[in-house]
Formats: C-alpha cells, sequence, structure tokens
C-alpha cells in the first residue's frame, strides 16, 4: 500500500524524494571519507582527513536533518485528508502510522542506489580537492568498507522516520468520526509540546550566547556556528508562532498597500500560516548559517590585521622557506649592518596549570618564546599591565584573555604546563591586548630550550628594526644576507602583510567548500519546499479562478505571498545571525557592532531572496497551466 501511495502521488513525494537524495549523497561522501581516514596511516593523511571531516560532517548532518525533516513533515502535513479518510474507513492509529513509517523507507530505499553512487563520487571529488590544495599526501587511499555506506543510509532513514512519526502522530490519535473535520481546515492551535521544546531550545541558545560572549574571541569562533544551529533548531520548533506573527504584520502591510489583493494574501497568510513558518524556515536557515560562516573568519582576519598593523613596529622580518631558522638567527641579523635590535620567535603551547597541577587541564594557547633583547623596539604588544621591555629567564607575559581566564594579573606567580606536560614556576610580568595572530603568552627561549624533548631548536621568525636613519643600510645588509643564504626570506612590512593575506586565502578554502556544499543544499531544501507548498494549492487556484479571478490576479496573489516568505525567512535570518555575529564580536573586540562588508551581506540577502521569489513565480505559472477543471479533480 505504501508503494500505491508513492505512486500515485509522485509530486507530494518529489520533493521528499529529492531531500533524501541530497541527504545520502552527503551523509554517504562524509561517511566514505571518514572511513578512508581511519583506515590510512598517519603518514598517508588519515588524521588530517579525519580532522577536516568530522566537522565538515557535523555541519552537514545537521543541515541534512533539517532538510529531511522539513520535507517529510510537509509531505505528511499535505497528506492530511488522506489519512483522515483512513482513519474514517476504520484505520486504526497504529496502522497509519506504520504506513507512513513505510513510505518513508520505501522513499529511502528509492533514492539509497542513486545516492550512494554519487556519494562516493563525491568522496572521490573531495579527496582530489584535498589532494590539489596540498591538506593530504597524495599517497591517500580511498579505502572503505560497506559499513560507512550502511550506516550512511541507517541515518538518513532514522531521520525520516522521525520526521514523519512527530508529524503524523496527532492525525492518527484522532477519532474517526472526527478526522475529516481535522482535515477540513488547517488546525488553529499550535502543539504545546512543540512550543515548549522550541523555547527550551530558545533559552538554551541565549545561555549559550552568554557564555560565548563572557568567553574569549577564539572560544568564541568555534562555538559560533553551534550556536547558529541551536537557534536555527528553535525556529524550526517555533516555526508556527513566526509564522502567525508574519502573517498577521505583513499581512496587514499587504492590505493596506493592495486592498484588493491584499485582503486575500492576508487571509491565506493568517489561515495557513504553518505553509509559511514551514517555507520560511529553510530560507532562514540559508541566510544564518552563509552569514556566520562568511563573516566570522572575515571578523577574525579584519581584528588580527588591525593588531599586526598596530603591533608591527619592525621593518623587516625574516623567515625560513624550509623548516625553520638556526637558533643564531637572531645573533647573526644583531651583527649586520644598520640593524638596531632583532628579536627571534619561535610558537610553542602553554597551559597555565590549575593549582600548580600539570594534569588538570587548564586556560592554555599558542605562545611566542623569544630570544633576549628588547622586545618592545621591534614589537608594540599594547601592554595594559606591567613592562614588557625586556624578560627575565622566569618571567612571561600574557594576553588580556589567558590572564583573564587564568585569574591572574601583572606580579602574579603561575606555573606553566610546557608541551611536554613538565611545569615551570614563572612570573607574570606583563599583561597585554594585541594577541590575535600572534600568541596568547610570550615567554623566554632558554626557558622553552629544555621541553623540547630532544628537538632542535628553530627559529619561526626574527623581527629586525633598523638604527634611526639606517634603513636602507638595513636592506642593503639583509639583501646580501639573502644571497648568502637563499633560504632566509626577508619581507618588509607590505610584503608581510601579503603574506598574512595569503595564509588567509589558504584557511578560508576549507570554509568556502563547506558553505558551497552547505548552500547548495539549503537552496535544494528552499526550491524543494516552495514548490511542494505551492503546488499542494492547485486546487485552490482552480477555485479562485472558477469563481472569476484571472490567472494574473491569481499570479500576483502569490507573488505577494512569495514575497512576504521572502521578508520572513531575511528577517528570521537575519535576526539569528545579526545576535550570535553581535555577541562574537563583543567577545573579540569588546564593541557589539560587528564588521561587516556590504557587498557579501548584499549576496547573502539578495541571492536567497532571488532564488526564493524565483521559485515561486516559476512554481506558480506551473500550476496556474492546467485548466481549473483539471486541476480541481487532481487536487481532489
Amino acid at each position: 500500500m505504501a508503494w500505491w501511495t508513492i505512486r500515485t502521488r509522485k509530486v507530494s513525494f518529489a520533493g521528499s524524494f529529492v531531500a533524501m537524495l541530497c541527504a545520502q549523497v552527503l551523509i554517504t561522501a562524509c561517511g566514505v571519507l571518514l572511513d578512508a581516514g581511519g583506515r590510512a596511516t598517519p603518514a598517508q593523511g588519515g588524521a588530517d582527513v579525519v580532522s577536516f571531516v568530522v566537522p565538515f560532517g557535523f555541519v552537514c548532518l545537521f543541515v541534512m536533518a533539517f532538510a529531511v525533516g522539513g520535507a517529510f513533515s510537509l509531505s505528511v502535513q499535505q497528506r492530511i485528508r488522506e489519512i483522515a479518510l483512513l482513519r474514517a474507513v476504520a484505520a486504526t492509529p497504529g496502522q497509519v502510522r506504520r504506513l507512513i513509517a513505510y513510505e518513508a523507507l520505501v522513499v529511502t530505499v528509492v533514492a539509497a542506489v542513486p545516492g550512494c553512487g554519487l556519494g562516493v563520487l563525491l568522496a572521490g571529488a573531495l579527496r582530489a580537492w584535498l589532494v590539489a590544495q596540498d591538506m593530504i599526501p597524495g599517497a591517500f587511499p580511498l579505502d572503505f568498507g560497506p559499513l560507512s555506506i550502511l550506516t550512511a543510509l541507517l541515518i538518513c532513514w532514522v531521520t525520516a522516520e522521525a520526521a514523519v512519526w512527530s508529524s503524523s502522530r496527532r492525525a492518527s490519535r484522532v477519532r474517526a468520526v472526527q478526522a475529516l473535520g481535522e482535515a477540513s481546515l488547517p488546525r488553529r492551535r499550535t502543539g504545546v509540546v512543540r512550543t515548549c521544546c522550541g523555547l527550551a531550545v530558545l533559552a538554551g541558545g541565549v545561555w549559550g550566547l552568554v557564555a560565548i560572549g563572557s568567553s574569549g574571541g577564539s572560544d568564541a569562533a568555534n562555538s559560533a556556528v553551534a550556536m547558529v544551529m541551536v537557534l536555527m533548531v528553535a525556529v524550526g520548533l517555533l516555526a508556527p508562532w513566526i509564522g502567525k506573527l508574519a502573517g498577521a504584520g505583513l499581512g496587514l502591510l499587504c492590505q493596506a498597500l493592495f486592498p484588493v489583493v491584499g485582503l486575500l494574501v492576508k487571509t491565506n497568510l493568517t489561515t495557513g500560516y504553518r505553509r509559511l513558518g514551514a517555507a520560511a524556515t529553510p530560507l532562514a536557515l540559508t541566510v544564518a548559517f552563509a552569514a556566520v560562516a562568511l563573516f566570522v573568519p572575515q571578523m577574525k582576519w579584519h581584528e588580527q590585521q588591525e593588531q599586526d598593523g598596530q603591533r608591527m613596529m619592525a621593518d623587516q622580518v625574516v623567515q625560513s622557506t624550509g623548516n625553520g631558522l638556526p637558533a643564531t638567527a637572531a645573533r647573526t641579523l644583531r651583527e649586520s649592518a644598520g640593524v638596531g635590535a632583532a628579536l627571534g620567535t619561535m610558537g610553542t603551547y602553554v597551559t597555565v596549570a590549575v593549582d600548580g597541577d600539570a594534569s588538570q587541564p587548564g586556560p592554555g594557547g599558542i605562545a611566542q618564546a623569544v630570544t633576549g633583547g628588547p622586545l618592545d623596539e621591534v614589537l608594540d604588544l599594547g601592554v595594559v599591565q606591567g613592562t614588557i621591555r625586556e624578560l627575565g629567564p622566569r618571567d612571561v607575559a600574557l594576553s588580556e584573555d589567558l590572564a583573564r581566564r587564568a585569574h591572574v594579573r601583572a606580579g602574579a606567580e603561575v606555573r606553566l604546563a610546557m608541551e611536554d606536560d613538565r611545569t615551570e614556576k614563572v612570573r607574570v610580568a606583563a599583561v597585554y591586548s594585541r594577541s590575535r595572530g600572534f600568541g596568547e603568552a610570550v615567554i623566554p627561549q632558554r626557558l622553552t630550550a629544555g621541553h623540547l624533548g630532544g628537538g632542535q631548536l628553530l627559529q619561526d621568525a626574527v623581527y629586525v628594526r633598523a638604527e634611526p636613519g639606517q634603513q636602507r643600510q638595513l636592506a642593503h645588509s639583509l639583501a646580501e644576507l639573502h644571497r648568502d643564504k637563499p633560504s632566509w626570506q626577508v619581507l618588509d612590512r607590505d610584503a608581510y602583510r601579503a603574506e598574512a593575506l595569503r595564509r588567509q586565502d589558504a584557511s578560508m578554502i576549507a570554509t568556502y567548500l563547506l558553505l558551497v556544499v552547505v548552500t547548495v543544499f539549503t537552496s535544494i531544501s528552499v526550491v524543494n519546499t516552495l514548490v511542494m507548498t505551492t503546488m499542494e494549492r492547485s486546487g485552490e487556484f482552480a477555485l479562485l479562478r472558477l469563481v472569476g479571478a484571472t490567472r494574473r490576479q491569481v499570479a500576483r496573489m502569490m507573488r505577494l505571498e512569495n514575497a512576504v516568505i521572502v521578508l520572513a525567512a531575511l528577517l528570521v535570518g537575519a535576526l539569528v545571525a545579526g545576535v550570535v555575529l553581535s555577541v562574537f564580536s563583543h567577545a573579540l573586540t569588546g564593541s557589539a557592532r560587528p564588521h561587516l562588508t556590504g557587498t557579501t551581506l548584499a549576496l547573502i540577502l539578495g541571492g536567497a531572496g532571488i532564488l526564493a521569489l524565483a521559485t515561486g513565480v516559476s512554481t506558480t505559472r506551473i500550476a496556474l497551466r492546467q485548466r481549473p477543471t483539471t486541476a480541481l479533480r487532481g487536487a481532489e
């Protein structure tokens, strides 16, 4: 019976099939790469693939659940009259639920063959892309077993079953004599359980935003996308209420601007508020996720560039094109003509030990181990407490963020856990503010030398400042040094900024890939939902035309309704993204006003709006091509 229902209602199940197909492609690709990464050795890049796929797959899993759940739920809601008829002819609630569960299973199985095949191809394409970007070695084998594909199918099927179960539960539980009455008009009440769950998730999202606001910029960046997901789950659960508010407010606006058609639009929006909420939710997800995924890295890099410009006092920076500069590089550069100060740095990681116990994880971060010399002559770290001119053998400087998390001030004594987990008792000589892109701590290099585990001490960079009036002499000396040591790369301030921009572009590649994949998936979900909600109303369009409305009037009504859907979705998506970005900006810079580029913002809002409007207009034209009598018989 489930197969017969799907065959006779191809249009209704087409949207569910498309959503399931896309979901299986994404989840299968992630499962295949994760399985291959687990089988590969570290030398083949297995750990790199796993570290890439885990966050990528987590986001894809969330978007998949959102899209598949929405499509299957909408499919069940559109067939409420059919379910009511089954109840009226003595079908039990359990039989109705089993029928709908079997329908979800059939759709999953039908989409399995093309979905899994395309997923394996997508996994191969992602592997080739990772190799081309030098993120993994070319020897990485795409070796996977059937368990990864079966797990992906199971995840998609369970998601679909959860969606149809929650949607069909109420319709299957009403008494048979009330079933047709339930289906005759849209249900006016919103489920109490759903509303309470939505408010609970929203409260959890608000609590998470408060926690982000009190954390450091790095922690806030890691949590921003997760907060979008939490808030969008709340939006999905509260979609009927959003539809009610948008239908009432924007419906009145349509009636005021267009008295004749606007009255019809207002009536449709207020009675079909569930349809409005269901259509606006995937579009709001597209806007919110795209905005946060794009703007969070941009805001981090903008703040880093600002602090880089304020921090850099050196005239030249010497780096290595190989593994690093020798430990004597800073001393060699100090002996060059025209050099006033030279300071070597090496990146490491430190943790402030809790109660002096290195086994208890405390706050930490990237640290810069520096050679001896006047630090404040080459780098202006924005010291807010203490002094940082020359660090003693047991002196360190901490960033404001790390000092706040460790609850210490300048002059305090703490124990730092080094990379080998051994601790050193040190004194906090200074607290500085310009840590973005540099490090959360500055420690003497000789303090780090005993914690390398026998490794060679290498410099990452040497910051060089010229003596007053000797900039040209310095440039000439470093040019000669570069000829003698070709692996020593000499960068002036402009070249250093250009190198930073190149690193920024390289770090954004993975973000752009994730954004493209998720945006394509959510765009398909938007189109899918709008097509389903519009084609569902073919009978309504036919009735309007039979009572005298022209095709142009119906099309105009639908354009207004689509405009309301787009406006409501853009407002909700922009609100979610704006709140998350404001909190992130406050944690990163201390200002709640995020740095947003107008071009990117217009691209996100304009692209989403044009996609939804074009889909709605084209689908309405298709629905109006049928004769009214034919469309009315098909709707019945």
